[in-house]
């Protein structure tokens, strides 16, 4: 469960994103931006907070869940970056951008989309705790900043449409030639079409 929030969700939406810019389907690679995004906001927001608080893990002796100093978690030791989660927090920022996205598109799929997908983050903070990485608290906080992260990042992108970071990062398309296919990309913003009266839309 470990590898399957952090490297694994970054790979997922990673090779989402890269496969439906290569068969232009909008709708996989929108998913797989949003999601990656979202895993990129919950961790940063994560690691500030663990650097900060500093809490000790629970396989550090003496055993004290209370054991918290101030900047502490931005030392080189791993043993004092316990709150919050961060692998959980991936795993829910996934769970959550997937599901807001998918939601969207098939609304009678969500009770099936959002069980399997949120139970499946959740077996993720279950198995941190498991294997004495984390305390229940990091892993109950590492879940609402994630899903939290990834609610707000695929509101933001269907509440702003033609944002800056989609019409950048949407913008490539795979053209046929007489050598097979060619990848074009550019890194501005796609102009907006003119209409028949030539005014632009």
């Amino acid at each position: 469960m470990r590898t399957t929030a952090t490297p694994g969700s970054y790979v997922i939406g990673g090779t989402m994103y890269v496969a439906g810019r290569l068969s232009k389907d909008d709708r996989l690679a929108d998913l797989g931006l949003h999601g990656t995004e979202a895993l990129l906001v919950g961790e940063a927001v994560g690691f500030v907070i663990k650097g900060v608080v500093g809490r000790q893990r629970p396989a550090v002796r003496p055993r004290n869940a209370n054991s918290y100093q101030l900047f502490r978690g931005f030392g080189r030791s791993d043993a004092y970056r316990s709150f919050p989660s961060g692998h959980t927090t991936s795993a829910f920022a996934a769970a959550a951008a997937v599901t807001s996205e998918t939601s969207r598109w098939w609304p009678g799929a969500t009770w099936i989309v959002a069980p399997a997908l949120y139970g499946g983050a959740a077996l993720t903070g279950v198995s941190r705790m498991y294997n004495n990485r984390h305390w229940a608290s990091d892993v109950l906080v590492g879940a609402g900043i994630g899903t939290f992260a990834g609610l707000k990042v695929v509101r933001y992108h269907h509440t702003h449409p033609g944002n800056r970071i989609d019409r950048w990062l949407l913008a490539g398309s795979l053209v046929p030639t007489s050598q097979g296919h060619v990848l074009r990309w550019s890194i501005l913003p796609a102009p907006r079409a003119l209409t028949s009266t030539g005014t632009r839309r």
